[in-house]
């Protein structure tokens, strides 16, 4: 995990590496080497970029990297907002640099300057972005606002140093005018607005570039929010042992499905079965059993009490008894809220004694009523929609969704479980108050039945022995990640969930295969 920082916690953590002995002109540099590094990387061909820098440290980023884009041949056309004249401390010395680098500075406070700007990015490759970074706590307005607008107005891809400017590092909201950034490059460590939305929108694609701050320094100056990595993810799924059999790799009993809504009982085992589950039984009513069978041969099936289509409230006694031959259950997806299906989920989660993953109706069986899962006898993931939330929070969709940090963290207190707020950027919280955010996923998530593919991953996770929290955090980065790859070939939109199931094991192998097992 990498902690997720404030303004005041990252110049901490800068005041903090100048003390154990790294120059602050250093640390300057090495932000400008990685900016510049990763857009060249990303864009090699630019061969004309316009840098845009601002009055403080970020423009002196800004100044730095148009002096090592001139020195890899690259065209660096820079633009100050006010007097270079003005500038101090680090940012002055670069300032002199990129002068004796022979790099006009031209400043946009004189006549014409925003005009000469956006001339200069209609003939360029792409923009860099150096206006403000953490330490901006108000919108921009004024000849800041401008140069924002003509950033946004020309349609260049623009990389930002750090942050795009105009958004604070300590929110997720939009404060006022900000850049579009195509990607922006976080120093030292991500901020609020690089993982919270609205403001990760504006982000692009975001990489985080070490410059010299130690990862001792940054988790003891680290919050409770912390971003999940690819490494963190790939340490929970080692190799399977070469005389590894079913048994061995997990049994999961997916409890689903209701007349017309069999298929998130399906889609939910299919993904069990997709992210490693040895064994996955569908606890169903018994009138959807053939279907279950004929659309996925690979799960077995047990068909249970039902009324009108659904679960009766006769069957939670069998579910419980049923449940002591597995490893863990997931359940919910397309159950519905008939009295009977509402009283058989509440013996399960009063009952059960093996983990579980609770999702939709499962979910909705407790609006209003959170708090008494904190009885629950076992391990308990939760992976509420921010409708759902809203009901067992007992608040409305857009208070959750004005602070999801405190949604989720609220909601995990309140049920002592692990809880998923699904959503773009999920957050992972736990009742210690820890929540961690996930990087992967594109909108292709936003279909039906996203969500049962999410719950069988996290069901499959818990089977296989991971711990609640661990298993929440491998089904989501997994789950993004596959929706990553499948972006690939479908753009933004179009997917069909049993797809997004079946890349789920192609996530898992891109993110493991460079480990050093010895298998090809």
């Amino acid at each position: 995990m990498i902690p997720v920082l404030g303004s005041s916690a990252m110049k901490a953590a800068d005041a903090a590496a100048i003390r154990g002995g790294i120059a602050s002109l250093e640390l300057m540099e090495n932000a400008a080497t990685g900016l510049v590094e990763e857009l060249r990387s990303r864009y090699p061909g630019w061969n004309r970029v316009v840098v845009v820098c601002g009055p403080g440290n970020n423009g002196g980023d800004g100044l730095a990297a148009a002096r090592l884009l001139a020195g890899r041949g690259v065209k660096a056309v820079v633009f100050t907002l006010g007097d270079a004249a003005a500038y101090r401390g680090d940012a002055a010395e670069n300032a002199a640099r990129a002068r004796a680098y022979a790099l006009e500075l031209t400043p946009l406070s004189q006549r014409g300057g925003r005009g000469r700007l956006a001339s200069a990015l209609a003939d360029s490759d792409g923009a860099v972005d150096a206006l403000f970074g953490t330490g901006l706590s108000r919108g921009l307005s004024g000849a800041a606002a401008a140069a924002v607008a003509v950033l946004n107005r020309v349609g260049r891809t623009v990389v930002a140093a750090d942050l795009p400017s105009g958004l604070s590092a300590d929110s997720g909201a939009i404060l006022g005018p900000c850049v579009r950034a195509d990607m922006t490059v976080a120093f030292g460590a991500p901020k609020l607005c690089h993982v919270l939305f609205p403001a990760r929108q504006q982000c692009g694609y975001v990489v985080v570039r070490d410059i010299g701050i130690t990862r001792q320094i940054l988790g003891r100056l680290a919050g409770k929010l912390e971003q999940v990595e690819a490494d963190d993810v790939r340490k929970l799924l080692p190799a399977r042992a070469l005389d590894a059999h079913k048994g061995d790799c997990g049994r999961l009993a997916v409890i689903a499905g209701s007349r017309g809504k069999t298929g998130a009982a399906i889609l939910c085992a299919r993904a069990a079965l997709r992210s490693g589950a040895g064994l996955v039984t569908v606890f169903c009513p018994e009138s959807l059993e053939e279907a279950v069978v004929t659309a996925l041969p690979e799960a077995m099936t047990r068909g249970f009490e039902e009324k009108r289509g659904a679960l009766s409230g006769k069957a939670g006694r069998a579910l419980v008894e049923e449940l002591a031959g597995f490893d863990a259950a997931a359940v919910g997806p397309g159950l519905g809220t008939a009295a009977g299906t509402i009283a058989a989920v509440e013996d399960v989660a009063r009952r059960a004694p093996i983990p579980l993953v609770g999702d939709a109706d499962f979910l909705n069986a407790f609006a209003g009523r959170a708090a008494l899962l904190a009885r629950r006898p076992a391990p308990t993931v939760l992976t509420p929609h921010p409708g759902e939330a809203a009901r067992l929070l007992d608040a409305t969709i857009r208070d959750v969704q004005a602070d999801r940090l405190r949604a989720a963290a609220s909601l995990s207190r309140r049920t002592g479980a692990v809880v998923v707020l699904k959503g773009a950027g999920s957050l992972i919280a736990t009742p210690d108050g820890r929540v961690a955010a996930n990087p992967t996923g594109t909108p292709l998530l936003a279909t039906a039945g996203s969500g049962d593919v999410l719950t069988g991953a996290i069901g499959a996770f818990l089977a296989s022995g991971l711990p609640a929290r661990e298993a929440a955090l491998a089904g989501v980065y997994l789950h993004g990640a596959a929706a990553e790859r499948l972006s690939i070939r479908l753009g933004d939109a179009g997917l069909l969930t049993a797809d997004l199931a079946d890349a789920l094991p192609l996530a898992r192998r891109a993110l493991t295969r460079d480990r050093a097992d010895g298998r090809p």
